[in-house]
């Protein structure tokens, strides 16, 4: 009695994971399909393409010097500094371009900008009255889905398991600084993130910094696996980069649907709970432990 009882509970934590994953998928999916509806004007289909031209320009700058700055034993500071330089700059297009998008209340331009596009930036697109109710409807989700993510909210807790099946709730890690972390382990550019974050953590974690380090394995798109070879790539990726920090295993989408919506995304918590980073780069984190 007791095993069927079990395996109705184990059954029904199934169904909840797979309804609250569809139901993310299907937002995302219909935000971006929303993209075949809208066409870009001729002048913002010229910005965007300048603006992604000058991003691309700025990663290429930024992967250079972080090929050189990384493989030093003692880091040159001055490559630190021109590296969060031109992080800005990046900050600095991408919020001009938002600029223009919330100026001109253009819907197009701020589907391909999605994966920039911040809460206060969607209450703009909302006042369109263009809208018809359906993409009004379809926004305000948008906006309700990464209100959790928005700088100077409180972060929305969450219960997941680590590597040796013991629950961890966010909120016992209140009174630290924390630094989520979406990854997974067929993510490269997450990897590197990660390794890159290594030198901080041991410099900053006896002074109260935190890492709380969120697998996707299991729910991430693209990555169709069974539990167990999700949970099996994960630990041995960790393993391999000796990623000692706190490590958790996503199982119900609680952190694509609820938190970030894309992978290798990040937040930075403060010692109460507040948001006061998203998607930093480890050296603007160290930068800000610094201070």
């Amino acid at each position: 009695m007791r095993g069927i009882v079990q395996n109705v509970v184990l059954l029904c934590m199934l169904l909840s994971s797979l309804s609250a994953f569809a139901q993310s998928e299907d937002l995302f999916m219909k935000i971006w399909k929303a993209k075949d509806d809208v066409k870009l004007s001729a002048e913002a289909s010229k910005s965007f393409e300048h603006f992604k031209n000058q991003k691309m320009e700025i990663l290429n700058q930024i992967k250079e010097l972080e090929s050189k700055y990384y493989k030093e034993q003692e880091k040159d500071k001055e490559l630190k500094s021109k590296i969060l330089k031109l992080y800005s700059q990046k900050h600095h297009l991408i919020n001009e371009i938002k600029q223009q998008a919330i100026k001109n209340k253009d819907e197009a331009l701020f589907l391909e900008l999605m994966e920039h596009i911040r809460p206060k930036d969607l209450t703009k697109l909302l006042q369109e009255e263009k809208l018809n109710n359906a993409r009004h409807d379809l926004y305000r989700k948008w906006m309700e889905s990464i209100q959790h993510t928005a700088i100077g909210s409180q972060l929305k807790d969450f219960k997941l398991m680590d590597e040796n099946g013991v629950e961890l709730n966010t909120a016992d890690l209140r009174g630290k600084i924390l630094w989520i972390d979406s990854w997974a382990s067929k993510c490269g550019p997450c990897i590197k993130k990660l390794k890159q974050i290594k030198r901080a953590y041991e410099k900053y974690q006896p002074k109260g910094f935190e890492i709380l380090a969120v697998s996707w394995d299991y729910t991430v798109r693209g990555y169709i696996k069974t539990k167990e070879e999700a949970k099996t790539d994960w630990l041995k990726v960790m393993k391999k980069h000796e990623f000692n920090w706190v490590n958790v295993f996503d199982t119900g989408d609680q952190i694509m649907g609820g938190q970030f919506g894309s992978v290798g995304k990040n937040l930075l918590i403060d010692a109460k709970g507040t948001i006061i980073g998203f998607d930093l780069h480890p050296l603007e984190i160290e930068a800000l432990l610094e201070k």
